[in-house]
């Protein structure tokens, strides 16, 4: 009897109901013949729901999401929707999900131009880079076949993804490429009105602030925009991210550094990826996002499903870590004393340590393994195979999977950072004061599970560094990782709590605990996580309006658009959120009306001093003295922080940027400018603000005020003549601006004291070197840590602090060094 034959003319229907077809799946290996009941703790609720086209599944890492992801694919080619797409965030994650596939006996390919892909007999499976980019075959813009359709897809990882989009719909030109200069040359007069400052730097190659070129330069020099990226030649000649953005350039965001120039669209041109636009089922796995509105913005999904995610019904489905950062535990435990314990453990233990940046590698010494783009595979198989050690990597927060012994100890040693100019600008844009932003709080979430892959697995991860180590007592940031990940954060609070001021020692002794699975340990580790709820959806209703704006105009509706953000703008509280829409507003409002534009991003501007600055220029608006020190703080505290706890955060963040950097110039002066807020004075940063003037103003008694230069990208080893000259001008700048009975002092942030010969100090100039700003960071820490204690409700006990710590305008005077040396 041919049974075969017999299943074939057989009417009944492939089954779609999530547990039938798995069932059904007849080539499945030993171990896989039934579903695990997270997974259909997933499957249930999706197939009550599969109607719908966006659809987010939340589940943790080790949930079993592969197979819910292959289950639902199936049944959708199962009823009739074809073809299916699994798109993973890397090559390494392909194979994993073919392999996965293989264990259930379900067809699958990587070449989605297959008959056996396109007539729906197999799964394609893809990368993030092959979907999501400028020359994809699954557009209509494919110039020699036709598309490649997508009925169903599966995006994993979806977070991860978003990278990969954000990536491939933006454009990096680096300055030894021809199209830089090209570009330098056509926008140069317009960096000059913006950032005249900038532009020195950049046209010498020295230092990493940024500037960008105003939107109305953009359109008005459109075509010849155009001409100029014809100079620019990318590395890989398949690289299409020119063709991805090739059609919004008018909308794009150029903004230059010494070492690179970066073009980006207000949200990626989705609808290029034609298949995926027109998918009729769109599902979106993550284990966790600090904020959805990220699926509205990149991907076009419908606000009101992604508000409805399909979860487990516990969020504590997820493997034990135990947190701990030291110097919250002991804020004497300095972080070279953090890191040679580390090393020490790596001797029995695979260790993950991961920087912000290459710079930070070194911090590890020259005994880590050091794994980047080049060798970051074999390291990871090394470390699955066996012990390896201490390895060390820098701002991959994502993509390395390391089960069980292949990891025991991860590291976050700093918080992660924003690199190129346009990530710099829009973190600047976008942060409150003392925020820490959804993109961080997303890479540290990444960070934290590189090493627990089930919820059978476990490790010891260390928060290295203070700001960090403040993550544990920030209600408002802790609420933005997922349930687990802050359930665990808030024992790593308790236990800091318990062990206040304990030896390192001791503090190894507890992570040994864990490591060798002390049973009370792993008890009290499972009850953290018992019965844990999910946290609701974020969707920012900002989001979906900038999407909807951004494909109005691209629709040619700019009026509609310029509406839909202005609305938006008016009702959002958040000051540097409501000036960034209303300059997004502008932009699109430029071509049919200029002089609207400008209005619009004159309003920006008076809410964000990072929104461009508009053509008719900004006028300026001395400060004064605000009032008593000790009564300024009392009262200004609560506006900015709310909680003692959230200034704590906010002020390990102001002191990690007023560090000596090239990189970080931009962030310095803005932290000063909190600096002088935070300690009661006026403060002002008119060279931003009106392209003129210091970089920095505090008013500090009254009638008197501080002139400040800050020159800390600075390398050499005396101040030389440029510098010297442009504090002088500086002080030129404040004698026409405030009244002759108003004096200042001229204040410069320099490595050296010294002056050249050739170079003239300002008299009285005073000079803030990397040994006086330690001091400064010390004494304000000091201070931060006692109003926690005292509160700043009394100005007598604010008062009290700010003597014993010497903040007041005498006691930081003291600390720095008169100028010496020049002519």
């Amino acid at each position: 009897m041919d049974f075969d034959a017999l299943l074939r003319e057989s009417d009944a229907d492939n089954p779609t109901e999530p547990r039938e077809l798995y069932e059904q799946l007849e080539a499945k290996v030993p171990g896989y013949g039934y579903l695990r009941d997270v997974q259909a703790q997933v499957l249930e609720p999706w197939h009550d729901r599969r109607d719908e086209r966006d659809l987010v599944v939340k589940v943790n890492t080790g949930g079993g999401k592969t197979i819910d992801a292959l289950v639902i694919l199936q049944s959708y080619l199962n009823e009739g929707i074809v073809p299916a797409l699994y798109v993973a965030p890397d090559k390494y994650l392909v194979d994993q999900v073919v392999r996965e596939a293989g264990n259930l006996g379900l067809e699958v390919t990587t070449d989605p131009e297959s008959s056996e892909y396109l007539a729906g007999e197999a799964i394609g499976v893809v990368t993030a880079a092959r979907l999501f980019n400028g020359r994809t075959i699954f557009s209509e813009n494919r110039p020699s076949k036709p598309q490649v359709p997508i009925g169903a897809v599966v995006i994993d990882d979806a977070h991860v993804a978003i990278a990969t989009l954000r990536s491939q719909f933006s454009l990096v030109i680096d300055s030894a490429n021809d199209g830089y200069q090209a570009l330098l040359e056509l926008f140069e007069e317009d960096l000059q009105d913006q950032a005249p400052d900038v532009l020195l730097d950049i046209r010498a190659k020295v230092g990493n602030s940024f500037a960008r070129v105003p939107f109305w330069a953009v359109e008005n020099k459109i075509d010849d925009l155009r001409q100029a990226l014809r100079k620019y030649k990318p590395a890989d000649e398949r690289d299409g991210r020119l063709d991805a953005i090739r059609d919004v350039l008018p909308f794009c965001r150029i903004v230059f550094t010494p070492s690179a120039v970066t073009i980006v669209p207000p949200c990626p041109p989705i609808n290029r990826v034609t298949s995926f636009a027109e998918a009729q089922r769109r599902i979106y796995l993550t284990a966790t996002l600090a904020n959805d509105s990220v699926l509205v913005g990149n991907f076009d999904a419908d606000p009101d499903q992604v508000a409805k995610p399909i979860q487990p019904k516990t969020a504590g489905d997820i493997g034990e870590r135990m947190i701990l950062a030291p110097q919250e535990i002991n804020p004497g435990i300095s972080e070279d004393e953090v890191r040679q314990a580390i090393v020490a453990l790596s001797s029995k233990h695979n260790v993950l340590a991961l920087v912000p940046s290459t710079a930070a590698m070194d911090r590890w010494g020259t005994s880590a393994v050091r794994a980047d783009a080049g060798n970051l595979s074999d390291v990871v198989k090394a470390m699955r195979a066996g012990h390896v050690g201490l390895v060390v990597a820098a701002n991959k927060y994502d993509g390395i999977d390391l089960p069980q012994d292949a990891c025991r100890i991860v590291v976050l040693d700093g918080l992660p950072q924003a690199f190129s100019g346009d990530e710099r600008l829009e973190s600047l844009m976008t942060r409150s004061t003392g925020g820490i932003d959804d993109r961080q709080i997303q890479r540290l979430e990444q960070g934290m599970g590189r090493a627990v892959r089930s919820n059978e697995d476990h490790c010891v991860v260390f928060l290295l560094g203070r700001r960090l180590a403040q993550l544990t007592v920030d209600p408002k940031t802790l609420a933005r990782f997922s349930p687990a990940t802050a359930a665990q954060l808030k024992l790593s609070r308790t236990l800091a709590k318990r062990m206040a001021d304990t030896p390192l020692t001791k503090i190894l002794e507890t992570t040994q605990q864990a490591l060798d699975r002390d049973e009370g340990w792993t008890k009290v580790a499972k009850r953290a996580l018992r019965n844990l709820a999910h946290s609701p959806a974020r969707v920012d209703p900002i989001a979906a309006a900038e999407r909807e704006a951004f494909d109005r105009a691209l629709d040619n509706q700019r009026s509609k658009a310029v509406a839909i953000l202005t609305e938006a703008a008016d009702a959002c509280e958040d000051l540097r959120t409501k000036g960034r829409l209303y300059e997004q507003a502008a932009a699109y409002a430029h071509s049919y009306d200029p002089a609207q534009a400008q209005t619009l991003v004159a309003i920006g501007r008076s809410t964000n001093p990072y929104v461009v600055r508009p053509l008719s220029g900004i006028t300026y608006e001395p400060i004064s003295y605000a009032g008593s020190q000790a009564d300024v703080v009392s009262q200004r505290l609560t506006s900015m922080y709310g909680t003692p706890e959230r200034m704590r955060v906010a002020v390990e963040e102001l002191l990690e940027q007023l560090k000596f950097d090239p990189e970080t110039t931009e962030e310095f002066e803005q932290a000063m400018l909190e600096l002088g807020l935070f300690l009661g004075f006026g403060s002002q940063r008119p060279e931003q603000e009106t392209k003129s003037g210091p970089d920095n103003l505090w008013a500090v008694a009254p009638g008197n005020y501080w002139v400040i230069e800050a020159k800390s990208g600075a390398k050499s080893s005396k101040v030389g003549k440029t510098d010297a000259a442009q504090l002088a001008i500086s002080m030129e700048w404040f004698g026409k601006r405030y009244i002759a009975s108003e004096s200042a002092t001229p204040i410069m942030v320099h490595p050296a004291y010294e002056f050249y010969k050739d170079a003239t100090a300002p008299s009285g100039t005073r000079v803030i070197t990397e040994s006086v700003l330690a001091e400064i960071r010390v004494a304000v820490r000091q201070f931060s840590v006692g109003l926690v204690t005292t509160g700043w409700s009394k100005p007598e006990d604010v008062g009290r602090l700010i003597a014993g710590h010497e903040l007041d305008h005498s006691g930081l005077l003291k600390r720095m060094r008169s100028a010496r040396g020049g002519s």
